[in-house]
């Protein structure tokens, strides 16, 4: 791995975490794990996953699991996923981005259940929908931006 991908990865991360104090509900490392598994060696997606994992259950206020719920379902969705669609199909990211509001949906009302805590159906309504819209366009400005990368085969 060279260090314009360093760079990128690191940038991405701390974007990621100061988007995600801004709009909060919205996963903003997730597109970043699809896009790693997309393209760099399998390595790296596994350290981006731990570190961002660690991150989330950290700065979460969640039962610890939620993140690993979270991010195990993102790559069991991108798995099964790209065996049926191309998997750079901006498609089969808006797919695995409604699949994802769904799942934000359903994980914090299950976390919220077993914390015996009440939440706002329309606000967890409205973060679920802005996680399906934001998570494709996210995806798709990140993959432009990492395939332009200096070093990449795909740069022109």
């Amino acid at each position: 791995m060279n260090l314009g991908r360093i760079v990128f990865w690191a940038l991405f991360t701390v974007s990621g975490v100061w988007l995600e104090n801004a709009i909060p509900g919205v996963d903003f490392l997730a597109p970043g794990l699809i896009l790693a598994m997309q393209e760099e060696k399998w390595t790296v997606p596994i350290w981006l996953g731990l570190a961002w994992l660690f991150i989330q259950e950290g700065t979460g206020s969640l039962a610890f699991g939620a993140g690993l719920l979270w991010y195990g379902g993102l790559a069991g969705l991108y798995f099964f996923g790209h065996w049926l669609f191309e998997a750079r199909n901006f498609l089969f990211m808006f797919i695995v981005g409604l699949c994802l509001g769904v799942m934000h949906f359903v994980l914090v009302n299950l976390m919220a259940l077993l914390l015996d805590w009440s939440v706002p159906l329309e606000r967890l309504l409205m973060e679920s929908v802005m996680q399906a819209l934001i998570f494709p366009v996210e995806w798709g400005l990140i993959y432009l931006i990492h395939r332009y990368l200096p070093d990449t085969p795909h740069a022109a």
